[in-house]
């Protein structure tokens, strides 16, 4: 196998950890999420309505809690 191959199969590996459309949860009970709308739907399945908080740290996503 050559070098490219190896090189693509790796980049392939790496590629296929988390989902950049995930919502994460912080320590202390707030959600992160990539935008709004995420945040929006993510509570909605829940029954809830998303409360936002603001940018989240290093304006990575939007900060917000589901009530």
């Amino acid at each position: 196998m050559n070098w490219l191959a190896s090189l693509s199969i790796a980049l392939l590996i790496a590629g296929c950890g988390v989902p950049p459309n995930q919502v994460v949860p912080l320590r202390d009970g707030t959600l992160r999420a990539i935008t709004y709308v995420q945040a929006g739907d993510h509570c909605r399945e829940k029954g809830l309505t998303a409360r936002m908080l603001g940018k989240a740290p290093a304006e990575q996503g939007v900060l917000f809690r589901c009530e």
